[in-house]
């Protein structure tokens, strides 16, 4: 009896044991999970901030983590080019040639189903699949030979791969015309899409609606109720973007009227996908391309909103590093996070969680939003009219030196007095501009310019007599200190400065960006060079002044190189170079012919120190360190796209940029200054020759982040005004400088 008893027990025990570890498994895999994602066509952030007044969203906003998206494509900011990165988590481009797609049983123009036409050109072989994109293989040749490795339908693939379904429903039809975008998020590598529904029917007719057709939201929730499969379901909401393509037809108290309708439909429609959610469910809500008039408006930013846990507030991603904004790359990754897969070799987004170090409420996203947007709507005016003075007054400023020869009134030296005070205050817009955003104020650009300008002058016209080296020393040493206490403080102001970098471009998101790099080592230069001038004028010790020029320039390089700070491997490699130049002119090195090896070598070292400071630091990867990986695991494919992406981008900019003309007319004036019979620099540097010396360094560095950089003409541009600049401020007080004996 008791054998038995102890046999039973035992039994229990095992199935006990066995059973649990059965729930765990299913618990720790995918196979109970789903993801649904609801594409809202046409929702901005000002749609946002209506749309949450209204009841549903009043309930549920409170549960919700919330961002603005923003989604840098080959091509132009479309629905189509967005779903394409977010299914193949790089870069792709959609061309109106390759069509669209259909449910498999949809006649086409000719009379074919779309199952027949994918047979005819060799996309599918099996009647399988819901959904079909018959010009598949025409994208895929189209997006052959770029500058990125496509990988179109691998969000599709990936899933299909491990026994989960994905399904599609919706589109966004409308008159004539046949439009399905969303099918290209969720499509494999063939063009087919295994469940759903993509036809006229998930359409309901509606006489009062744009194009008289709405969205059928009762038959969208009952597939959502049926879709009990682990995977991937997108829906595709369109009613906001029909009424949008109407609205210049309609009246304003029509399109209100029609607004309201539109907005109360979606609001019912996510209630109840809310209310019916399960555990095992991960909500997303995201807008693929803004409406028209956000368009207009360059507010360009698309709202994301994600319900998966009790975790809210604002989103965060490692890839923008920023409460709150997140990239159109990182929506595959936290796809594949929730589902538990492992995440693709070349998809180089992260994934999107909860921002706990930086909470961020709603009102927050949407006034951080509007901050972005107006950097955005208003950088090209303020930078291009910024390049403009900079062109003028140099030119101004050649022309007097030029002329100074043949003049000799009073009038004349009044007229070069003014032009040397613009030219010092140029030296000051930098770290203006820097300090602008603290204001927080909402004007045109005008005011903003204006501002900087003649605060810039008054300055100017305060601390010219001041003596030419104190000038140099005091203006770069302001410039440097700005922008390192700012850098190592998180980059507060730089992110938010007009010379910083504009996430809605999504060149970059943290870091340093190509003007204040440009800046930062041109003044660090000039810095260190007049440093020199100053400090052998009154005879001091000079391994002293060489220590402090060696700890500048070590703590600039050390923020340029870490991926915590500037992040910035081009500007760290042209400091490099210049730093050297202008160290082994300032200390009296013989270079030779050395010097060519000597700069080869110093590259290599600083690419070395780059690869090993990115493989130690607990940072994700950059840019620098995600090519790093690939150069040492042998992938020259992408690095060679890598290469020929920065070089196709710098000599665009070169072409169309204000900032290539900078460059060129800097270029011809130090050239002239340099050549010119009267050799004005040989005489400059008789009376400051470290300060001469150090413009090689700026020089130097100027060109080399020219070829470092992919947008190197920037950096170019504004690192070489720390060398042309305070030359043509020296020209043209030659007399002062010579009476200046206190520099």
């Amino acid at each position: 009896m008791k054998r038995k008893m102890l046999l039973i027990i035992t039994t229990i025990l095992t199935a006990c044991i066995v059973l649990g570890s059965c729930v765990a498994r299913v618990d720790a895999t995918p196979n109970n999970r789903q993801v649904i994602l609801i594409a809202i066509d046409g929702l901005s952030f000002s749609d946002l901030e209506k749309w949450r007044s209204y009841p549903q969203m009043q309930k549920w906003l409170s549960t919700a983590a919330y961002g603005a998206l923003t989604v840098r494509t080959p091509g132009p900011r479309s629905a189509e080019n967005a779903f394409l990165q977010m299914g193949s988590g790089g870069q792709a481009l959609y061309t109106p040639r390759s069509g669209t797609a259909y449910s498999h049983w949809e006649r086409l123009g000719s009379g074919e189903t779309a199952l027949e036409r994918s047979r005819q050109w060799g996309v599918a072989v099996t009647a399988e699949a819901a959904i079909y994109f018959p010009g598949m293989y025409r994208l895929l040749g189209e997006n052959a030979g770029k500058p990125y490795t496509q990988q179109i339908g691998l969000l599709g693939s990936t899933l299909a791969r491990n026994g989960l379904r994905v399904a599609v429903y919706g589109n966004d039809d409308y008159g004539s015309t046949t439009h399905r975008p969303a099918v290209l998020m969720a499509m494999d590598q063939r063009g087919t899409v295994p469940g759903g529904d993509v036809s006229a029917r998930t359409n309901v007719k509606a006489a009062d609606y744009p194009y008289g057709i709405r969205s059928n939201y009762e038959f969208f929730a009952s597939m959502l109720q049926q879709e009990k499969a682990p995977g991937l379901t997108v829906v595709e909401l369109s009613d906001l973007a029909r009424l949008y393509r109407q609205r210049e037809f309609m009246s304003e108290q029509r399109f209100t009227r029609q607004y309201d309708r539109v907005l109360a439909d979606l609001d019912r429609f996510l209630g109840t996908v809310l209310q019916a959610k399960r555990a095992n469910q991960f909500i997303m809500v995201v807008s693929p391309a803004v409406n028209p008039a956000a368009q207009a408006n360059k507010s360009l930013l698309l709202p994301i909103m994600q319900w998966r846990s009790t975790d809210s507030g604002g989103l965060f991603s490692l890839t923008t590093r920023q409460a709150g904004l997140v990239n159109g790359l990182d929506i595959l990754p936290t796809i594949f996070a929730w589902l538990s897969l492992p995440m693709p070799e070349k998809a180089v987004g992260h994934v999107i969680k909860v921002a706990k170090q930086d909470p961020l409420s709603l009102p927050g996203l949407l006034s951080k939003v509007q901050q972005i947007d107006r950097i955005y709507q208003n950088r090209s005016p303020v930078l291009y009219t910024y390049a403009l003075i900079h062109i003028a007054v140099l030119l101004l400023a050649l022309a007097a030196w030029l002329w100074q020869k043949r003049q000799s009134s009073a009038g004349f030296s009044s007229i070069q007095r003014v032009i040397r005070v613009m030219l010092l205050s140029m030296l000051l817009y930098p770290v203006l501009f820097l300090v602008e955003p603290l204001l927080k104020w909402q004007v045109p650009p005008a005011i903003v310019i204006g501002m900087v300008v003649i605060t810039a002058l008054t300055v100017a016209v305060a601390t010219e007599r001041s003596g030419f080296v104190r000038l140099l020393l005091g203006v770069s040493a302001l410039t440097v200190a700005g922008l390192l206490l700012d850098g190592f403080g998180g980059g507060v102001m730089l992110s938010r400065s007009y010379l910083g970098y504009d996430p809605v471009i999504g060149a970059r998101f943290y870091g340093l960006g190509n003007e204040y790099e440009g800046v930062l080592i041109g003044a660090s230069i000039l810095f260190v060079a007049a440093l020199h001038d100053w400090w052998h004028a009154r005879s001091l010790p000079t391994v002293w002044c060489r220590l402090l020029a060696v700890a500048v320039l070590g703590v600039v390089l050390l923020y340029l190189a870490l991926p915590s700070l500037g992040a910035d491997a081009g500007g760290f490699l042209a400091g490099i170079f210049g730093f050297g130049i202008a160290i082994a002119r300032l200390w009296g090195w013989a270079v030779g012919k050395r010097g060519i090896f000597m700069s080869v070598g110093v590259l290599a070292g600083g690419l070395a120190v780059l690869i090993a400071v990115n493989g130690l630091s607990a940072q994700p990867l950059t840019h620098v360190g995600v090519v790093a990986q690939q150069i040492l695991s042998g992938d020259w494919t992408e690095v060679g796209h890598m290469l020929q992406r920065k070089a196709e981008m710098n000599l665009r900019l070169i072409r169309v940029s204000a900032w290539g003309k900078v460059f060129a007319v800097a270029l011809v004036t130090i050239c002239i200054l340099t050549l010119r019979s009267e050799r004005f620099m040989q005489r400059l540097a008789s009376r400051y020759p470290h300060t001469v010396k150090g413009f090689a360094g700026i020089a130097a560095a100027s060109l080399a982040g020219l070829v470092l950089n992919d947008s190197g003409i920037i950096t170019a541009a504004t690192s070489i005004l720390f060398l042309v600049i305070p030359a043509l401020y020296a020209a043209l007080c030659t007399e002062a400088i010579k009476a200046d004996r206190s520099t």
